[in-house]
């Protein structure tokens, strides 16, 4: 009888002990649920925000129109202009619309920025009084040109140039806002075998700025 008591006896201590690191476990269970979230983000989770063109120049009175570009959990990056909220860390120096478009008021520096879900991407927006005017763009193997804006046919190779307001033509620095649409050359700008979507290509040189919007289709 002394025996099957204490077989009892252990099973209930045993029982007890399992019961008494449930909670512990249960605990464990749910910070590496939550660790993991942290380590390997939701594929449909925004992770970082860039904003195009990068440390750009502007002229008073002109406008800059900015692009922000997200990143995602499941290595996509897309257009998210639309939805992030904007600022500019000096007002008085530029102003941004709810659009990304900046509009110079004074000389000096401000940081726009673009923020969303937690995330936020900046760059450096610089306001001279320059002579120079703005850099018009051209290119060549686009199908079509509007206002600020050009379409070409997808796979095409397209070639841009920019101009000062003495209609010269000017050794540029380019970028794009959308590499996946057109990744045009930085010294080139020349952007080979475009896809379908839409981008902003920007040019700088010499303190001034010119961006259009490219539309493939």
């Amino acid at each position: 009888m002394s025996k099957c008591l204490s077989s009892m006896q252990r099973s209930r201590l045993a029982s007890v002990k399992t019961h008494r690191w449930t909670p512990v476990l249960l605990l464990l269970a749910a910070a590496f649920a939550v660790s993991c979230g942290k380590f390997f983000p939701d594929a449909n989770s925004l992770v970082a925000i860039s904003v195009t063109p990068s440390n750009a120049s502007l002229q008073l009175t002109k406008t800059q129109q900015f692009t922000a570009i997200g990143s995602f959990g499941d290595g996509t990056s897309r257009d998210v202009s639309s939805s992030v909220t904007w600022s500019s860390s000096s007002s008085g120096v530029a102003s941004i619309n709810n659009t990304g478009l900046a509009t110079a008021l004074q000389t000096g520096t401000t940081t726009i920025s673009a923020s969303q879900s937690g995330q936020t991407g900046s760059t450096t927006l610089t306001v001279t009084t320059g002579s120079s005017g703005g850099l018009t763009i051209s290119c060549t193997g686009c199908t079509g040109q509007g206002a600020g804006t050009f379409t070409a046919s997808a796979g095409s190779t397209l070639t841009f140039t920019a101009t000062n307001s003495s209609n010269q033509t000017v050794n540029a620095t380019w970028s794009s806002s959308n590499t996946t649409v057109a990744n045009i050359g930085t010294a080139t700008g020349i952007a080979t075998n475009v896809s379908t979507g839409t981008a902003t290509i920007t040019a700088n040189a010499s303190g001034s700025t010119g961006s259009v919007t490219l539309t493939v289709q």
